[in-house]
């Protein structure tokens, strides 16, 4: 092979003829292409012999393309994302609260207190325990 010579075009077989058909019917149906270019290059999509005679049929279109062979290797999927925290760690927000436990509880007492000063009702000092229980229970977790 002589220097500067491209090496050979690569064949394509029927997956990709029709890969290249189904994505010309979105285009139809999109209103991309006429019903006339639609027959012409539904024409040439089933005579092509090279993953180029199929590339070259979608210059001028958007997505969707036919995968061919050579191309531009699509993206690996991500990963989703962990909806819980593995096994021995504590999940961010109970972390939070954990590290500022003490403080949340002597902000309850305080609130509890102005609150019967400026109310004199009993009951708001309910919320002295009940600020321990919740952050007990985040701390057991």
């Amino acid at each position: 092979m002589a220097t500067g010579e491209e090496s050979s075009p690569l064949r394509i077989g029927h997956a990709e003829r029709t890969s290249a058909q189904q994505a010309l019917d979105e285009h139809l149906a999109a209103g991309r292409l006429d019903v006339d270019e639609y027959a012409d290059r539904s024409a040439a999509a089933a005579n092509a012999v090279v993953a180029a005679d199929l590339a070259a049929l979608f210059t001028d279109l958007p997505q969707p393309h036919p995968e061919l062979p050579g191309g531009p290797a699509a993206p690996p999927p991500t990963a989703p994302l962990p909806m819980t925290p593995p096994p021995g760690e504590v999940a961010p927000a109970a972390k939070a609260l954990q590290n500022v436990g003490g403080g949340v509880l002597l902000l309850a007492v305080a609130i509890a207190v102005g609150l019967f000063l400026v109310t004199r009702a009993g009951p708001v000092f309910l919320l002295i325990p009940l600020a321990a229980v919740v952050l007990w229970g985040v701390r057991r977790r």
